[in-house]
């Protein structure tokens, strides 16, 4: 887990594959099999995914968790290889915002220009059914997977984008999910959302934006992106971005204790997993509040922490009325709540997953950074 977190990913995977096959403790060989299918994914190595053997301890519920990565791995073997082009220069936008203030991008798919959500989130790049069809794409096969929304998990088709670009860095091959138009709409109480809800044509998830160095300036509505420079420095004091199975920021909150959040610009605010209130000392008042997001509804919560400090990266972040979810308790990865899309009312968002880098503060703090 310490070389996946410093971007190790080629050993991590050795040292895995190797824990997965010992047979002195089963339950440390499960969960390796698990974060090894996992990594591979991350890594599009679709080919080493498909013939991944089960492991004889397996439970059930790990068999199916294995086996549909695995599918992946067959449905995405064939496909050819994502290539990525970056100008010479870094590339500046305009940064959109949804009614519920989660960012968005324009994008040209296939030729074809749209808007598509950028969700640090959603582990693929997701593809409304109704844009697939405009532009040309298929499926790369019958098969049909599941991938996780903000109301359950929801059938898709895999396919490839034979061009996305994002102004003048272009994506060829780049692999992608399709799912039912009907699913991608943001429904939502907020000002402007009609009660239909509002279509959303597609999602940029991790898996492109983890390639990229940018800085999302929601003052000036402005996203830079460029290629990133390897400083060669992970797992250092300046190191507060990993991937461990999903992208997790390391905070510190008020009277000490580090924890972990996963970064989701998707979500439209800050969550706290309920697990982690007596380690900081919080307390919870009532509420009645629904979150909203993509797909068919959202999720009703009745508690929140009327304020709470976090430190990121060297910047103090006080948060008010902060949602309370849960408890849910940790597996192989701790989560100890989800940095949202409201910590962009501090200015701006960095973030480098090559060096393992994000950062929130004012415009001239997150290029100081980015430079």
């Amino acid at each position: 887990m310490g070389l996946l977190a410093t971007g190790y990913y080629d050993l991590a995977e050795h040292a895995l594959l190797e824990i997965s096959e010992q047979t002195a403790d089963p339950n440390v060989a499960v969960a390796s099999q698990v974060m090894l299918a996992s990594t591979l994914q991350y890594q599009h190595k679709w080919s080493k995914l498909r013939d991944l053997p089960l492991h004889s301890h397996l439970t059930e519920p790990d068999k199916r968790m294995t086996s549909e990565l695995e599918q992946w791995g067959r449905v995405f073997a064939a496909a050819p290889a994502e290539v990525i082009h970056f100008p010479a220069d870094a590339v500046t936008l305009r940064l959109g915002l949804t009614p519920v203030g989660t960012p968005t991008i324009r994008v040209r798919i296939n030729g074809k220009d749209y808007d598509f959500w950028l969700d640090t989130g959603s582990s693929m790049t997701v593809i409304s059914s109704d844009v697939a069809a405009a532009t040309g794409m298929r499926a790369l096969s019958p098969d049909v997977l599941s991938v996780k929304t903000f109301s359950g998990f929801a059938p898709v088709n895999a396919t490839t984008v034979e061009s996305l670009e994002i102004g003048a860095i272009k994506l060829t091959n780049s692999p992608a999910v399709i799912i039912d138009a009907a699913l991608m709409y943001l429904r939502a109480s907020a000002d402007g959302v009609p009660a239909r809800g509002i279509a959303v044509d597609g999602i940029i998830g991790w898996d492109t934006i983890r390639q990229l160095d940018l800085v999302m300036n929601y003052a000036e509505r402005k996203i830079t992106l460029k290629k990133p420079n390897f400083l060669g420095n992970s797992g250092g004091a300046e190191q507060s971005l990993a991937w461990l199975g999903k992208p997790l920021v390391e905070v510190t909150a008020k009277g000490g204790g580090k924890f972990h959040f996963m970064l989701d610009t998707g979500a439209q605010s800050t969550f706290l997993n309920a697990t982690v209130l007596e380690k900081v000392g919080m307390f919870t008042k009532n509420t009645g509040t629904r979150v909203y997001g993509l797909a068919h509804t959202g999720s009703e919560t009745n508690r929140v922490v009327p304020s709470l400090t976090l430190e990121v990266a060297g910047k103090s972040l006080g948060l008010e009325n902060v949602l309370v979810y849960g408890p849910v308790p940790s597996g192989l990865i701790n989560c100890d709540g989800i940095l949202g899309s409201d910590v962009a009312r501090f200015g701006t968002i960095h973030i480098d997953a090559t060096n393992g880098l994000f950062s929130v503060g004012l415009l001239d703090d997150a290029e100081d950074s980015a430079e």
